[in-house]
């Protein structure tokens, strides 16, 4: 049995962290991250330095990074979507998009995205996490993680350490990391077996 004060945090960081993935700092007012970021401290060491970071960072210097981290402005060393690490070709709209794009559909889930791009973006993903836990469709949580997130996911985070300055970002893929473990722990996923593609050593 799933501890129901623990899925509710879950729930919710799943949402504000995929949302700091997922939207560009010009929309954290409508999309009410703002709001989240302002809050108390929760407790989670890792998710209040982040947010902490994020609130006494300049929002134009925010902009300029999620600009080159997320919207592939100049070279992006550190793609968000999985078909590019999971794709032999590293293209985005590949063969696990259309997987993920699937079991969104088996389970009635409809979203509006913000930017024209593949629905398998790891903010995007972690909100559908969220969603899932949500509706009460554990069993989809695990699925969502062993087969569209872990086995590509701390790939990308690495690689956003390398490529984010020491500030918000860089934060932020730290949070993200460990937040996968608290993922795996609580839902018991393990990653299927795949290749990584996307500057994966050999």
């Amino acid at each position: 049995m799933y501890n129901s004060a623990d899925l509710n945090n879950i729930k919710v960081f799943s949402r504000v962290i995929g949302g700091l993935f997922y939207y560009h700092p010009s929309q954290y007012d409508v999309s009410g991250v703002r709001t989240v970021l302002a809050l108390e401290k929760t407790g989670y060491t890792q998710f209040d330095v982040t947010t902490n970071a994020f609130l006494n960072t300049d929002s134009d210097v925010l902009a300029v990074w999620h600009d080159e981290l997320f919207t592939g402005v100049g070279e992006m060393k550190a793609p968000p979507w999985g078909s590019v690490y999971l794709d032999r070709e590293s293209v985005v709209f590949g063969e696990s998009t259309l997987a993920f794009r699937a079991f969104l559909k088996q389970y009635d889930i409809e979203f509006e995205a913000c930017h024209n791009e593949p629905e398998d973006q790891f903010g995007l993903m972690l909100m559908v996490v969220s969603s899932l836990i949500d509706a009460k469709e554990f069993d989809a949580v695990k699925e969502l993680l062993s087969v569209h997130i872990l086995p590509w996911a701390s790939h990308y985070l690495t690689l956003l350490e390398q490529a984010a300055p020491e500030g918000a970002y860089y934060q932020l893929a730290l949070l993200g990391q460990e937040f996968l473990e608290v993922l795996t722990e609580e839902f018991d996923a393990e990653a299927i077996p795949c290749k990584v593609y996307f500057n994966a050593r050999s």
